[in-house]
């Protein structure tokens, strides 16, 4: 189950969320038969099929559509791809996520492109006076 919610360092509210299966027939348990594609139910088994970078637009695009508002979205690596990350900023969205470490994705950060570890040490760290490895804004 993916659940997108508002939260504000305290409380967790949830906004919307999807089930998720596997696009694989084999894999999907429970019968598949055919039903009318205008009903929410097949909506929803569509959107269950789909990757679930893709059912993270889905859902934050419903929420907006529903009035709802936001300054930040914030995720784990799991989304953190720059092509998620570009199509957030967008819609007018700031993201905060912890970054994927691989040396093929870069990050524009001080007017250059670099990888996370690259960044990683360009940046001092003082020791003992964080919790966190590194937060800078890329």
């Amino acid at each position: 189950m993916m659940t997108m919610g508002w939260a504000d360092g305290s409380s967790f509210v949830p906004i919307a969320s999807s089930l998720l299966s596997s696009k694989n027939d084999q894999n999907v348990i429970g019968t598949t038969k055919k039903i009318d594609k205008r009903t929410i139910a097949a909506k929803r088994r569509i959107m269950a099929r789909s990757k679930g970078t893709d059912v993270v637009i889905q859902l934050l695009d419903q929420a907006l559509k529903a009035g709802l508002t936001a300054k930040y979205v914030m995720f784990d690596t799991w989304f953190s791809n720059p092509h998620q990350i570009v199509q957030i900023s967008q819609r007018g969205l700031n993201v905060i996520a912890m970054v994927k470490k691989s040396s093929k994705i870069t990050y524009e950060f001080e007017g250059k492109r670099m990888n996370v570890k690259q960044i990683f040490n360009s940046c001092k760290k003082r020791r003992g006076r964080s919790r966190y490895l590194l937060s800078v804004p890329v």
